[in-house]
């Protein structure tokens, strides 16, 4: 049986992931557990069950908001990837824009499996790690190990490289690590 844990790169997210996944749960993780940059990958894999958490307090939700909302700017593939999808749809609040998120993306993922698990998850409610201003990459079958720092996983570096965009673009961050290897080096 496959397992898959779809969520995002959030720092305050990876131990409440962690808790979720045994060794052989394969974890996605992007900005806004953002299922349509990914979901060609998931079509690969055929899982059995899907697990998907994207939260509150979201700054890809935000970004998205203030993008629609107040015409900020994003490149092509940000635009593409993560924030086309929200263009046609009416919203006023982020939280709005949150659970919206996490319905459009389980629709996407019901066409790969109807063994979806969604749940919105409350950061209010979690033990929030020492923040970490660094990005990781990492592949789905392996674990982080920086708990407090943003984690993104998926097959291919490619394939979040919209998500690198934001963090490096829109978040500031400066250091950004691929550990796909199982040495991580500073891209």
């Amino acid at each position: 049986m496959v397992k898959v844990i779809i969520s995002c790169m959030d720092y305050r997210l990876t131990e409440e992931i962690q808790k979720r996944a045994d060794n052989n749960t394969l974890i996605f993780r992007n900005a806004g557990a953002n299922v349509n940059e990914f979901i060609n990958r998931l079509k690969e894999i055929k899982p059995d069950e899907i697990i998907y958490l994207p939260h509150t307090d979201c700054a890809a939700m935000k970004l998205v908001f203030n993008v629609i909302k107040n015409n900020d700017k994003v490149n092509e593939e940000a635009e593409n990837k993560l924030v086309k999808q929200f263009r046609k749809v009416k919203f006023e609040t982020l939280e709005e824009l949150e659970r919206i998120n996490a319905s459009i993306n389980e629709e996407m993922l019901k066409q790969i499996t109807n063994n979806i698990k969604t749940e919105l998850i409350d950061v209010s409610k979690l033990k929030w790690p020492n923040r970490i201003t660094k990005v990781y990459f990492y592949l789905p079958n392996m674990r982080a190990k920086e708990v407090g720092a943003y984690i993104l996983q998926s097959s291919s570096l490619s394939d979040v490289s919209a998500d690198i965009y934001i963090a490096k673009e829109k978040l500031g961050f400066k250091e950004i690590y691929d550990c796909s290897s199982g040495n991580c080096k500073q891209i």
